[in-house]
């Protein structure tokens, strides 16, 4: 924590300097008061992901213009504090979750039907990872419009809202590709069993799908241990490999929540005909693997696959995270809750960017209640 006196109308913050190298420490942000249509929030938790350990290790992030530097975190979980005027839908008291992406100052077509996670120009906004403050702070305040409602019932779990609208984004654009098609997914493959994965393992299990997960952990790890819970597949890809454990069988859709590059071409073996397969991990580091390009070009074209990328989500894909999260509690009871492994005060966030090899998602109490 910082040393000296607290100023007068401030809150604590993590801070980082963008492209600096464990830049990260504790310090102060000014309070706020919400103007026209804005909401006061008081943070109570903030999930950590991979995004916020590359933000910490200087490999990305922005400040705010005119600013040197940047309050990282985006997977939050607030309570609305106070209303500032005009504000409707909101009460003191609720919970709340801030949408991560903001529209580019062009408006461009997306951004100006509320689609900013599709932006063209790519001048969005980010909270917590480029040109606007993030979460891991004790308090802000934030457009009500650009908040989403989350009941209270989900106080234990409403964190994972924003991880799980991704997750929403990525399965919904790659239904309505299917249903387009005229197709209709039965079987899928998750490969990576950390938040997204696992998030992604409950919302096609809740479709009805069949579903088999890939990771590297053991059968007893709660990685595997969730995915079975969930009425999942587990295999541990050191122990049987993807090729041998599946050899013979064909996936319709194909959720692919490593960022680990070799395997997406391994994944995409599998795919069977008229199958669609996902990316919405992000590759870290430089891998080159012998590929045969021409077969998989014949292949993808004979047996009409289609692979596509998937990044952020809009209002639509958070709400319905909101709608998936309450019908869990009873699908799956207590399930969603097993993917936080971690606890952290705000003084101990450092703790939360490390990595444990059994651990699935780290949260930061940043005030709680």
């Amino acid at each position: 924590m910082p040393d000296g006196k607290r100023p007068k109308g401030s809150c604590l913050a993590v801070q980082v300097t963008p492209g600096q190298a464990h830049s990260a420490r504790i310090g102060y942000e000014p309070r706020q008061e919400p103007g026209q249509g804005e909401v006061a929030l008081t943070v109570l938790e903030c999930g950590i992901c991979g995004t916020d350990a590359e933000i910490e290790q200087g490999l990305y992030g922005a400040a705010p213009p005119g600013e040197d530097h940047l309050v990282p975190g985006h997977e939050s979980l607030c309570e609305v504090a106070a209303l500032g005027p005009g504000v409707t839908g909101f009460s003191p008291g609720d919970l709340a979750v801030p949408i991560v992406r903001r529209p580019c100052p062009e408006n461009c077509d997306p951004c100006s039907r509320g689609r900013w996670d599709m932006c063209l120009t790519g001048h969005y906004a980010e909270r917590g990872i480029s040109r606007l403050h993030g979460m891991l702070r004790e308090c802000l305040t934030d457009e009500a419009a650009r908040c989403v409602q989350v009941p209270k019932d989900l106080r234990g779990v409403g964190v994972l809202v924003e991880p799980l609208s991704i997750v929403e984004k990525a399965i919904g654009e790659t239904m309505l590709i299917q249903e387009r098609r005229g197709v209709r997914p039965l079987r899928a493959l998750v490969t990576g069993a950390g938040p997204i994965g696992l998030l992604a393992t409950l919302c096609l299990r809740s479709r009805g799908l069949e579903v088999t997960v890939l990771d590297q952990r053991p059968q007893a790890s709660p990685k595997a241990r969730i995915a079975t819970a969930a009425g999942a597949r587990y295999i541990d890809d050191l122990q049987e490999p993807l090729e041998r454990a599946t050899a013979g069988e064909a996936f319709d859709l194909v959720l692919e929540a490593s960022g680990f590059a070799p395997l997406v071409f391994r994944a995409l073996r599998r795919l069977g005909r008229n199958g669609a397969m996902v990316l919405t991990g992000v590759t870290a580091g430089h891998h080159t693997i012998p590929i045969d390009v021409d077969a998989m070009n014949q292949e993808m074209v004979l047996e009409n696959q289609v692979l596509f990328g998937s990044v952020n989500a809009a209002r639509q894909h958070y709400e319905s995270a909101v709608q998936d999260l309450l019908a869990w509690e009873t699908d799956f009871p207590g399930l969603a809750g097993q993917l936080i492994t971690a606890r952290h005060p705000l003084g101990s966030f450092q703790e939360a960017l490390s990595k444990d090899s059994d651990g699935i998602k780290s949260v930061v109490e940043v005030t709680g209640s």
